[in-house]
């Protein structure tokens, strides 16, 4: 055998897709034409064109499966080979190449040439994006070819997948929300042209149930203050819901207190000091209220001194205008004022490095007459919550302006002020006793 075509055979045989040039040496001849250095690849091959004949014209070359063309129509003898293509051949397809020309003899030639792609790698399977069913999803195999590829499929978290066999894959077993990844590994058949396997992984969840309430929220933990607390809670799961925010509820009373949709923590005043107390929390959604959590331990306030609240009127009508000072406060703490009974926040101060924090503030127009309490509720002094009430009264106005005006203009304290209050009342009542007894002495 002539050693081109030895090295021909083995670059074919090594599926190497490097073009042999250079002057053919015969590998066979069939009415007058010869045919050699075929070189394989995996959509195809070439091989060379050349004549025993000093000379061919009007080559032509057909495939049976592919497409075949020839660098050029004609050949004289030491000339380079004329070089036929074949491509578009799937790996490891057969094509029969059918050579047509006229020889310099006068005579026609007619015959053929038949090789083969090389064989290829398994291709990884190519997919689509995958939709949610009620217990799954399912996504395409868009490169799907049964006639190729065995497919088979390994899932996570306990879900089975199946195919139609035209590469609709269908996944079950899911519970509503819950994801599985499924990896799907083609592997080639004998005799397809391709070899060993190649997989790709894709992962999708199963449509979420409906949106419901929240749970429970977890057992909260509380810090006792002066006549408050302070309640601290986690977020629960939301269930597909929004949580609009979280209501603590004290027991015995059923006093509370609120936070938003992102609060952890809120403080309730106006607990009595020396009462044990429990408190549970809701949360509350667009798809209605949590159950309320476990009841908390038991907390009990108790009284801090060094405190007191002011109010620069006792009697304002409504609408009034009022300047409301609190001390005993961390500095630096943030001090809500409530005006009660129906509960209207006037505003927040902070306090300042001497504990003190001062609002001035418009009491609610629509306020009824009678009495009615302000509540200043922050962190105290000692790290713990402090709640402070005193009295106001709701009073027509008069024609003066008198009802925004307290008697001898005096500012009104808290109970911090009663015993000093108290005291100035019985020496000015001794005072007029004494008075008397001695008027009554001259008449005597």
């Amino acid at each position: 055998m002539p050693a081109r075509i030895l090295v021909a055979g083995l670059l074919a045989a090594a599926g190497t897709t490097a073009v042999v040039t250079g002057t053919a040496s015969p590998a066979w001849a069939c009415h007058g034409l010869l045919y050699g250095n075929p070189v394989r690849s995996t959509s195809g091959f070439t091989f060379e064109v050349t004549s025993s004949f000093p000379s061919a014209s009007n080559i032509t070359v057909q495939a049976n499966n592919g497409t075949a063309t020839i660098s050029g129509t004609s050949w004289t003898n030491g000339a380079p080979p004329l070089v036929a293509t074949v491509t578009g051949l799937n790996p490891g397809q057969s094509s029969t190449v059918q050579v047509n020309a006229d020889l310099s003899n006068g005579g026609t030639a007619c015959s053929s040439y038949a090789n083969s792609a090389t064989t290829a790698p398994a291709q990884a399977p190519a997919t689509g994006a995958a939709t949610a069913t009620a217990t799954g999803f399912t996504f395409t195999i868009t490169n799907y070819n049964g006639a190729v590829y065995d497919y088979t499929f390994s899932e996570t978290n306990g879900a089975t997948a199946t195919d139609d066999g035209n590469g609709l894959v269908t996944v079950t077993g899911l519970a509503a929300g819950a994801s599985s990844t499924v990896t799907v590994t083609a592997t080639a058949k004998n005799n397809s042209g391709f070899t060993g396997s190649a997989n790709t992984a894709v992962t999708g969840t199963a449509t979420p149930p409906a949106p419901a309430a929240p749970d429970a929220p977890a057992k909260p933990t509380t810090v006792a203050g002066d006549s408050s607390a302070a309640i601290t809670w986690a977020p629960p799961a939301a269930n597909g819901s929004t949580i609009t925010g979280y209501v603590v509820t004290a027991a015995p009373g059923g006093a509370t207190c609120t936070g938003g949709a992102g609060a952890t923590t809120c403080l309730i005043g106006g607990l009595s000091n020396g009462v044990a107390y429990r408190f549970t929390v809701t949360a509350t959604s667009d798809q209605g209220p949590s159950p309320a959590s476990a009841a908390s331990n038991t907390t009990t306030p108790v009284r801090t001194a060094n405190k007191d609240i002011a109010i620069d009127r006792a009697s304002v009508e409504p609408g009034g205008t009022v300047t409301l000072r609190a001390e005993g406060y961390r500095p630096g703490a943030s001090v809500r004022f409530t005006f009660y009974s129906t509960p209207v926040v006037l505003g927040s101060a902070t306090a300042g490095g001497n504990g003190v924090a001062t609002l001035t503030a418009a009491l609610p127009a629509g306020a009824a007459l009678g009495a009615h309490t302000v509540r200043a509720l922050g962190v105290g002094a000692s790290g713990r919550p402090l709640s402070q009430d005193i009295d106001v009264r709701v009073a027509a106005a008069t024609g003066g302006g008198g009802g925004d005006e307290d008697e001898g203009g005096l500012p009104v304290t808290g109970p911090g002020a009663t015993a000093t209050a108290g005291v100035a009342l019985a020496l000015l009542l001794a005072g007029a006793a004494l008075v008397l007894a001695t008027r009554r002495r001259r008449t005597v």
